[in-house]
């Protein structure tokens, strides 16, 4: 929730100017353990939108890191190597800052490692945030202000936290939580003047954490407790309400709760207390982001179909949805982004293949979803 305090003089690197982003980048891999779960065999992909061009990151097969952009408005697709194979070693999350783009990963021996390039150049710029044995899942990423910051889950079931402030190399740690607290990739967003960040707890519960900016005091509360929680979850503030979905308890759809922001009330929103939210079923995490007065979710479903789903964000009622691709249609969980006011999801294919799909007007009741290839199996 947004509480009143100082400015924090968070984070991060050189030649990079800060930008407000208002979404994050859920990663991925539910903990469920469902036969649905054990057919996705493709990280979550990351999706960004920088300089009004869609940009994409993925691990590759072979523990590589590739990143693709396009032309808005055009179909066609490009594509460099970010890190060689042997390097990564978790869905990756990306997003503009500024003038570049930024991606972070889980890397080499579970450090945490970070790449950035100015738009239009070709160099892509290596850090380490965090060394061998710090990292256990994909991280999230987001900006606040001045500064870059990153959520991960760290040794021992831990949650911690690292910020840089833009034009330094050096990454400052804290400890939102500590062992036996994190089962899951958190997921982070920048909630006015505070960072809120969402995980799986203990005894598949789902917990949360906020902290005011300028001050390293993380304050933990349970948006929903033991049993209820199957997934790494998502999470977008916009319009002082605070949105959370994740898989739900039995592992077959997707459970949403809401708070006010300055409350610790949060109340269970969608179509039904089981969280079959607009009437699909998944077993994966998905993806969402705030925008224009509502929150969107792509999902993938158990039988490997695509859908997206929408609510008003402040109004804890039903949610509607639509297919957007049949069964056996994707093999990851899907990434989703807003670019000007289309709806741009980028995911893993069944045949191997990374797809995007678009739908203008941010509609997820549509009839003008596009197909997209943006790269095949062979590369990726």
């Amino acid at each position: 929730m947004v509480r009143d305090g100082k400015i924090r003089e968070h984070v991060r690197l050189a030649a990079i100017a800060g930008a407000a982003l208002a979404v994050t980048a859920a990663t991925v891999v539910a903990t469920g353990g469902t036969a649905a779960q054990a057919a996705v065999s493709y990280a979550q992909p990351g999706i960004a939108v920088a300089d009004g061009n869609t940009v994409i990151a993925v691990q590759t097969s072979g523990d590589g890191l590739r990143f693709y952009w396009n032309q808005h408005g055009t179909n066609n697709w490009y594509g460099e190597q970010v890190a060689p194979n042997g390097t990564t070693f978790s869905a990756p999350v990306i997003i503009p800052d500024g003038n570049s783009v930024i991606i972070a990963a889980q890397g080499v021996n579970d450090s945490l490692d970070f790449y950035w390039q100015v738009d239009g150049t070709s160099p892509w710029n290596p850090e380490v945030v965090a060394g061998a044995r710090t990292t256990y899942c994909a991280p999230s990423i987001a900006l606040d202000g001045n500064s870059v910051i990153i959520a991960a889950e760290g040794p021992s079931n831990s949650l911690d936290f690292y910020w840089a402030v833009n034009g330094s190399p050096t990454w400052n740690p804290e400890i939102v939580a500590g062992s036996g607290t994190t089962y899951s990739a958190p997921a982070e967003t920048v909630n006015g003047n505070s960072v809120n960040i969402a995980a799986e707890g203990p005894s598949n519960s789902l917990d949360f954490y906020w902290a005011v900016n300028g001050s390293p005091t993380w304050n933990p509360e349970v948006v929903a407790g033991s049993g209820t929680t199957k997934s790494a979850p998502v999470i977008a503030a916009s319009d002082n309400w605070v949105t959370i979905a994740a898989v739900n308890g039995i592992g077959l759809g997707l459970v949403s709760y809401m708070a006010q922001d300055g409350t610790a009330t949060w109340n269970v929103t969608g179509n039904s207390p089981v969280g079959t939210l607009g009437g699909y079923v998944t077993a994966m995490a998905p993806s969402m982001v705030a925008y224009a007065g509502y929150d969107y979710i792509a999902e993938t479903g158990l039988e490997g179909d695509l859908d997206a789903i929408a609510a008003v964000d402040d109004e804890p009622g039903d949610w509607w949805s639509d297919r957007i691709a049949p069964d056996s249609t994707a093999a990851s969980s899907p990434a989703l982004t807003i670019n000007g006011n289309d709806i741009n999801i980028a995911y893993i294919g069944g045949d191997g293949n990374l797809y995007f799909y678009w739908s203008a007007g941010a509609s997820v009741d549509s009839d003008s979803w596009q197909k997209e290839t943006v790269d095949t199996v062979g590369n990726l």
